[in-house]
């Protein structure tokens, strides 16, 4: 039987709470939120015990009033006055009376008496107060091993010290987690909670992200929240004719469209045009701008297309986590879009403590758009020089169902704007370069194919003689 954690997102992680009876681990570093985090395990029961060797009962009631919590359901051990902690004169376990005296002064607690859930923190503490690694064992193992014997859920909390998993207490415990603090490619620095053991159940294993708000610890899980669904597979136009011959006829509901280029050579524009065809046939669409304000987006509408969406939903993404980022993602997806579209990818891709992280998470996202027969769009912009980038950016070639490029290119001395479609999964697509032309209240007009240039793409452009 699993008992909630009273953290909001980590039972999606265990996959429905804590085993109860069962005893866990939490590590961390000092400031890494673990006392806030076995606050919120006690307040979720309705029996709860607090056992402290880290903290004095003042502390943990200002930090509880700083949430807003109540500690009068929770009955409050200190052990940090009883050991003579503060002091730094720690009295010392070396003989059995003292360590049996010890374990019973815990083990015989009233408080203990038809408890359901108990936080212990601060056990290392313990560690510095025995001589000998045995006798910190036998220690833990007896009172886990009680704990687990009256059907107490237990977290114990201790600080980060050498190899993650392998010192004594995580051999008695039955599941593991870490809370870390980590460093994006960004320099923004964002908490994670890792789920490193989970025995004898089934957990999402691994790294997620989580924030301590004015609420306390929420947990952001990248994990999968929605089954496949039926669909109808049909070709979507984008309302543009031209930019529908291109690609064999439109684009397939539920596919992946890439549009990727440099600065200023149309993306947006091209983003804009498909998420209008959706809107003027009554769809919800949803946009997630990290460069563009909510009245920019509607202001290039205005002054491009002539034209005020009507169910386009634009959120103005933030510095968030990417677990925060995806969450609002799978939350948006109530709304019921055909259509979602992420300006830049870039951006995304920054969140993210690495390459493997993003696309791991991209591929996610994307299955999960994917089984719901929603269209997804990702705009990439390009940063290094065309002639070098092989489409592979992102997890362009992995990922993409279709890819829409754009570039600059110079003719008779006017710069102009270039688009071809490099790749259409699921069938033929036109395989000329086109001029691409934003006029303002007129929209999108895509020239004839450019047969008489050849090397547009490659940024080496000649005329082709007869």
């Amino acid at each position: 039987m699993k008992i909630p954690t009273g953290i909001p997102g980590l039972d999606d992680v265990l996959k429905g709470g804590l085993e109860k009876g069962w005893s866990y681990l939490i590590k961390g570093e000092p400031g890494t939120g673990k006392t806030i985090f076995g606050l919120q395990f006690l307040l979720a029961g309705e029996k709860s015990v607090y056992i402290s060797f880290d903290e004095v009962f003042d502390e943990v009631k200002l930090q509880a009033e700083r949430f807003g919590w109540s500690l009068d359901n929770i009955h409050f051990v200190d052990k940090v006055k009883e050991m003579d902690i503060l002091s730094g004169d720690v009295l010392f376990y070396d003989n059995i009376s003292d360590i049996t005296e010890f374990i019973e002064s815990i083990t015989k607690l009233k408080e203990l008496e038809n408890v359901e859930r108990v936080f212990i923190d601060g056990i290392g503490v313990l560690k510095d107060a025995t001589k000998d690694i045995s006798i910190y064992r036998r220690i833990l193992s007896s009172i886990v091993n009680f704990l687990n014997s009256i059907g107490a859920t237990t977290i114990i909390s201790a600080e980060m010290t050498g190899d993650v998993g392998k010192d004594v207490i995580s051999y008695l415990t039955s599941g593991e987690f870490v809370l870390r603090r980590r460093k994006r490619r960004d320099g923004r620095v964002f908490r994670t909670i890792e789920v490193l053991k989970y025995r004898g159940g089934d957990a999402y294993l691994g790294e997620h992200y989580f924030n301590i708000t004015p609420k306390g610890i929420v947990v952001y899980p990248v994990i999968p929240v929605y089954k496949p669904k039926e669909y109808e597979w049909k070709l979507i136009s984008t309302g543009n004719t031209e930019l529908d011959k291109m690609l064999g006829g439109g684009i397939l509901k539920g596919s992946k469209v890439y549009i990727a280029g440099k600065t200023g050579v149309g993306k947006t524009s091209l983003c804009l045009q498909i998420l209008k065809a959706n809107d003027e046939k009554g769809n919800v669409g949803i946009l997630y701008a990290f460069d563009e304000s909510k009245d920019e987006i509607l202001r290039k509408y205005k002054e491009v297309f002539d034209y005020e969406p009507k169910k386009l939903v634009v959120r103005e993404v933030e510095d968030i986590s990417l677990g925060e980022f995806y969450n609002m993602v799978i939350e948006d997806i109530k709304l019921e879009p055909e259509i979602v579209a992420i300006d830049p990818l870039n951006a995304v891709d920054e969140m993210a403590i690495s390459t493997a992280e993003f696309l791991s998470m991209l591929s996610l996202l994307k299955s999960q758009l994917e089984g719901l027969g929603i269209t997804f769009i990702g705009i990439y912009e390009i940063t290094q020089p065309i002639s070098e980038f092989h489409f592979t950016g992102a997890g362009m070639s992995r990922f993409a169902d279709y890819l829409i490029v754009g570039r600059h290119m110079e003719m008779e001395g006017e710069l102009l704007k270039a688009i071809a479609i490099v790749k259409n999964r699921f069938g033929n697509h036109e395989r000329t370069v086109r001029i691409l032309d934003i006029e303002s209240g007129k929209g999108l007009k895509i020239g004839e194919p450019l047969k008489e240039y050849s090397g547009i793409m490659s940024g080496v452009i000649r005329r082709v003689t007869s």
